[in-house]
Protein backbone atom coordinates (compact mmCIF):
# COMPACT_ATOMS: atom_id res chain seq x y z
CA UNK A 1 0.00 0.00 0.00
CA UNK A 2 2.91 2.41 1.03
CA UNK A 3 4.08 2.54 -3.02
CA UNK A 4 0.30 3.41 -4.20
CA UNK A 5 -0.14 6.27 -1.17
CA UNK A 6 3.65 7.56 -2.52
CA UNK A 7 2.25 7.82 -6.17
CA UNK A 8 -0.58 9.39 -5.21
CA UNK A 9 1.61 12.23 -3.37
CA UNK A 10 3.93 12.46 -5.92
CA UNK A 11 1.60 12.83 -8.73
CA UNK A 12 1.78 16.16 -10.43
CA UNK A 13 -2.22 15.89 -10.79
CA UNK A 14 -4.75 13.35 -11.10
CA UNK A 15 -7.13 12.49 -14.16
CA UNK A 16 -10.75 11.26 -12.78
CA UNK A 17 -13.28 9.66 -15.14
CA UNK A 18 -17.24 10.22 -15.11
CA UNK A 19 -20.01 8.51 -16.89
CA UNK A 20 -22.50 11.25 -18.73
CA UNK A 21 -26.27 10.57 -18.93
CA UNK A 22 -26.06 9.12 -22.22
CA UNK A 23 -23.40 6.24 -20.16
CA UNK A 24 -20.59 7.84 -22.27
CA UNK A 25 -17.26 8.02 -20.26
CA UNK A 26 -15.36 11.39 -19.70
CA UNK A 27 -12.14 11.78 -18.48
CA UNK A 28 -9.99 15.14 -17.59
CA UNK A 29 -7.30 16.35 -15.64
CA UNK A 30 -7.93 17.57 -11.51
CA UNK A 31 -5.65 18.83 -8.73
CA UNK A 32 -4.70 16.72 -6.79
CA UNK A 33 -4.83 18.16 -3.43
CA UNK A 34 -3.28 15.12 -2.10
CA UNK A 35 -0.53 16.09 -3.36
CA UNK A 36 2.11 17.87 -0.03
CA UNK A 37 4.24 19.63 -2.54
CA UNK A 38 1.50 21.34 -4.86
CA UNK A 39 -1.58 21.69 -2.22
CA UNK A 40 1.01 21.74 1.40
CA UNK A 41 -1.88 22.90 3.01
CA UNK A 42 -5.26 20.76 1.79
CA UNK A 43 -3.33 17.84 1.79
CA UNK A 44 -2.17 18.62 5.47
CA UNK A 45 -5.66 19.22 6.29
CA UNK A 46 -7.07 15.92 4.60
CA UNK A 47 -4.66 13.43 6.29
CA UNK A 48 -5.32 14.84 9.68
CA UNK A 49 -8.87 14.46 9.29
CA UNK A 50 -9.50 11.51 6.39
CA UNK A 51 -8.72 7.69 7.99
CA UNK A 52 -8.35 6.34 4.69
CA UNK A 53 -5.51 8.03 2.73
CA UNK A 54 -6.41 6.63 -0.67
CA UNK A 55 -9.29 8.35 -0.26
CA UNK A 56 -9.69 11.77 -3.10
CA UNK A 57 -10.28 14.92 -2.65
CA UNK A 58 -11.08 17.22 -5.27
CA UNK A 59 -12.25 21.30 -5.20
CA UNK A 60 -14.58 21.69 -8.38
CA UNK A 61 -17.01 23.87 -9.60
CA UNK A 62 -20.42 23.53 -8.44
CA UNK A 63 -21.32 24.59 -12.50
CA UNK A 64 -19.33 21.74 -13.59
CA UNK A 65 -20.28 19.02 -15.88
CA UNK A 66 -18.03 16.64 -13.41
CA UNK A 67 -20.66 17.48 -10.86
CA UNK A 68 -23.56 16.60 -12.94
CA UNK A 69 -22.17 13.64 -13.91
CA UNK A 70 -21.64 12.35 -10.63
CA UNK A 71 -25.40 13.42 -9.38
CA UNK A 72 -26.33 11.08 -11.98
CA UNK A 73 -23.81 8.06 -11.73
CA UNK A 74 -21.71 8.21 -8.42
CA UNK A 75 -19.24 5.77 -9.13
CA UNK A 76 -15.90 6.92 -11.05
CA UNK A 77 -12.76 6.25 -11.57
CA UNK A 78 -9.46 8.60 -10.53
CA UNK A 79 -6.22 7.62 -11.88
CA UNK A 80 -2.39 8.88 -10.19
CA UNK A 81 0.93 8.18 -12.46
CA UNK A 82 4.20 9.55 -12.54
CA UNK A 83 4.54 9.16 -16.12
CA UNK A 84 8.61 9.75 -16.19
CA UNK A 85 8.67 6.33 -14.19
CA UNK A 86 5.82 4.65 -15.63
CA UNK A 87 4.09 4.25 -12.38
CA UNK A 88 0.49 4.61 -12.48
CA UNK A 89 -2.40 4.09 -9.63
CA UNK A 90 -6.02 3.79 -10.88
CA UNK A 91 -9.18 3.83 -7.83
CA UNK A 92 -12.49 3.00 -8.67
CA UNK A 93 -14.80 4.64 -5.78
CA UNK A 94 -18.48 6.43 -5.09
CA UNK A 95 -17.87 10.17 -5.28
CA UNK A 96 -19.65 11.85 -2.19
CA UNK A 97 -20.67 15.97 -2.21
CA UNK A 98 -19.07 17.35 0.70
CA UNK A 99 -21.28 20.76 1.70
CA UNK A 100 -19.93 21.27 5.16
CA UNK A 101 -18.86 25.02 5.04
CA UNK A 102 -16.50 24.47 7.97
CA UNK A 103 -14.74 22.38 5.74
CA UNK A 104 -14.37 24.06 3.05
CA UNK A 105 -12.63 26.50 4.97
CA UNK A 106 -10.23 24.35 6.49
CA UNK A 107 -8.85 23.40 3.39
CA UNK A 108 -9.42 26.64 1.34
CA UNK A 109 -6.24 27.79 -0.76
CA UNK A 110 -6.26 31.62 -1.49
CA UNK A 111 -5.21 30.91 -4.67
CA UNK A 112 -8.78 29.32 -5.30
CA UNK A 113 -10.32 33.00 -5.48
CA UNK A 114 -9.63 33.20 -8.93
CA UNK A 115 -12.41 30.33 -9.88
CA UNK A 116 -14.34 30.96 -6.98
CA UNK A 117 -14.97 34.56 -6.16
CA UNK A 118 -16.38 34.82 -3.00
CA UNK A 119 -13.97 32.04 -1.21
CA UNK A 120 -14.83 29.51 0.72
CA UNK A 121 -18.63 30.32 1.27
CA UNK A 122 -19.21 30.70 -3.07
CA UNK A 123 -22.25 28.83 -4.12
CA UNK A 124 -19.94 27.74 -7.03
CA UNK A 125 -16.86 25.88 -4.94
CA UNK A 126 -17.94 22.22 -4.18
CA UNK A 127 -15.66 19.54 -2.75
CA UNK A 128 -15.91 16.04 -4.33
CA UNK A 129 -14.64 12.94 -1.55
CA UNK A 130 -14.01 9.82 -3.83
CA UNK A 131 -13.73 6.55 -1.30
CA UNK A 132 -11.74 3.82 -3.20
CA UNK A 133 -13.64 0.63 -3.05
CA UNK A 134 -10.78 -1.05 -5.64
CA UNK A 135 -7.21 -0.28 -6.89
CA UNK A 136 -4.74 -1.48 -9.42
CA UNK A 137 -0.73 -0.07 -9.28
CA UNK A 138 1.30 -0.49 -12.54
CA UNK A 139 5.00 -0.73 -10.74
CA UNK A 140 6.99 -3.81 -11.47
CA UNK A 141 4.33 -6.73 -11.69
CA UNK A 142 2.22 -5.06 -8.24
CA UNK A 143 -1.05 -5.94 -9.89
CA UNK A 144 -4.71 -5.27 -8.47
CA UNK A 145 -5.60 -5.13 -4.52
CA UNK A 146 -9.01 -3.99 -3.24
CA UNK A 147 -9.58 -1.64 -0.81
Amino acid sequence: MSITLDLMKRAPVAYMATVDGDGLPWVRAVENLRSPDKFPHPSEVISKLEENPMTSYLSINTSSSKLRQVKITPVVAMYYCVPEEYKGVMLRGKAEILDDLEFKKAIWVKGWARYYHKGYSDPDFTILRIKPYWVKVWYKGINEMRV
